[in-house]
């Protein structure tokens, strides 16, 4: 079914985990030295990774890194196996950019299951969202990782549509897809002006998207997003059977406006992509619920 490499330095550890991987269908090649794992990750088609996170020569931190560090690698699953246990050692395993950890001694029917479910997501072609045509959840997540894997100093704006359930409950879901394909495209067309090496737009579901871009950026992003959906709102009302506000009125607080927010990660800080986005989820909790706008993040 899948190519998987398993490196661990403890090789019966390793022959074990293999072992039951094979048997659920899986072709697997055992190393104990990380050099010997890169020659294999750099040269060979693979579909996972089981690491050990503590080896000899090149850690397992590190190769995690170098495969989300390459542009042609980083979408590979990385499951890391490990003694460590402190929640904070986890943490940090998966702050490299691990997809899942595992305790040892491994539960090898978990380990099972648990490279079935990745190896399914990792072929759910290429990660794009079925209703808008923009990289969905997982593939968003796989971009910022990569950004704080890199190092790089980046901003997120995470852009909410209000109202959705209310269009959904009063229209239906064709209503619904037809107006998160509308925001979707209004992203897209925005993120034309920005810089097209560092600007990335995801939809994470429901009616939240996410874009990457450079911090000096996110002002002009989101003013501009923001006057450009407000001058087609009425037109967007009508199109899905709603009355037109009135000429003039103010739509801050309307019936499918937008919210906009952002943070983020500057040179030299070390965060985590879920610390990112919980810094999002506290700014968009401090703006009332129904109430729509550009809300920046101003201490960066």
């Amino acid at each position: 079914m899948a190519k998987i490499l398993i490196v661990d330095k403890d090789k019966d550890a390793a022959a074990r985990v293999a072992q039951s991987l094979t048997q659920a269908g899986h072709t697997c090649a055992v190393r104990s030295r990380g050099k010997e794992a890169l020659g294999i990750i750099e040269n060979e088609a693979l579909d996972l990774i089981v690491l050990d996170p503590m080896l000899a020569d090149v850690s397992g931190f590190e190769i995690c890194r170098r495969v989300r560090r390459a542009s042609e690698l980083f979408h590979l699953p990385i499951i890391f196996l490990s003694s460590m246990s402190n929640p904070e050692e986890i943490k940090h395993a998966l702050a490299q950019g691990a997809d899942d950890f595992l305790p040892k001694p491994v539960d090898l029917s978990q380990l099972t299951q648990r490279v079935g479910s990745l190896l399914a997501a990792a072929q759910g072609e290429a990660y794009v969202d079925a209703v808008t045509g923009l990289p969905d959840n997982e593939e968003t997540r796989r971009r910022i990782q990569l950004r704080l894997t890199r190092r790089d100093a980046f901003a997120l704006l995470y852009v909410e549509l209000l109202g959705l359930r209310r269009l959904t409950q009063e229209k239906a879901a064709a209503a619904r897809d037809k107006t998160l394909r509308h925001l979707a495209r209004a992203i897209t067309a925005t993120g034309d002006g920005e810089d097209q090496a560092t600007f990335f737009s995801g939809h994470m579901g429901g009616g939240f998207f996410l874009c990457l871009m450079q911090p000096g950026e996110v002002a002009d992003f989101g003013a501009r997003l923001l006057k450009g959906w407000r001058k087609h709102h009425a037109s967007l009302l009508e199109t899905l059977g709603y009355p037109a506000p009135e000429t003039g009125a103010d739509t801050s607080s309307d019936f499918l406006d937008l919210v906009i927010c952002s943070t983020a990660k500057t040179d030299g800080a070390l965060v985590s992509a879920q610390e990112l986005l919980d810094t999002l989820s506290r700014i968009r909790r401090s703006i009332p619920q129904e109430t729509g706008g550009l809300h920046l993040d101003r201490r960066h």
